[in-house]
């Protein structure tokens, strides 16, 4: 009976959420109103998106190698998007990201002011 049930529960337990790898990398925006770049990487256990470079004609913002940088805190990987992540690079207390991966060096991301949705398209930075 005992070497029945770690036959049952030793593969359940070793089955985990797969997460696309292709989420991570770094990022430009494609965006006529500012350029960025940012990069999306897993911290620990959690995947976050840190801000490398912001221009919006304005501001400017370059990479500080801090926590400062890091704007999406906590990415969840559901219904093929990443979702929820909370803002924390901007002034904007409670901006939400979507992530959809469309290609491997594409991704659709949608933001969301005033619950009104916002569409960006990122293409990976080539080194």
């Amino acid at each position: 009976m005992k070497r029945f049930l770690l036959l049952t529960i030793i593969p359940l337990m070793s089955c985990s959420t797969s997460v696309d790898h292709r989420i991570f990398g770094t990022w430009k925006t494609n965006s006529k109103f500012y350029a960025a770049t940012y990069k999306i990487e897993k911290n620990s256990e959690k995947i976050i998106g840190k801000l490398l470079y912001y221009n919006d004609g304005t501001t400017v913002l370059h990479e500080t190698k801090s926590d400062k940088d890091i704007f999406i805190k906590d990415l969840q990987y559901e219904n093929e998007a990443f979702v929820d992540a909370i803002s924390g690079a901007t002034q904007t207390t409670s901006k939400k990201y979507q992530i959809k991966i469309k290609h491997t060096d594409t991704l659709e991301v949608t933001t969301y002011v005033r619950n009104k949705p916002s569409i960006e398209t990122w293409t990976r930075k080539q080194q």
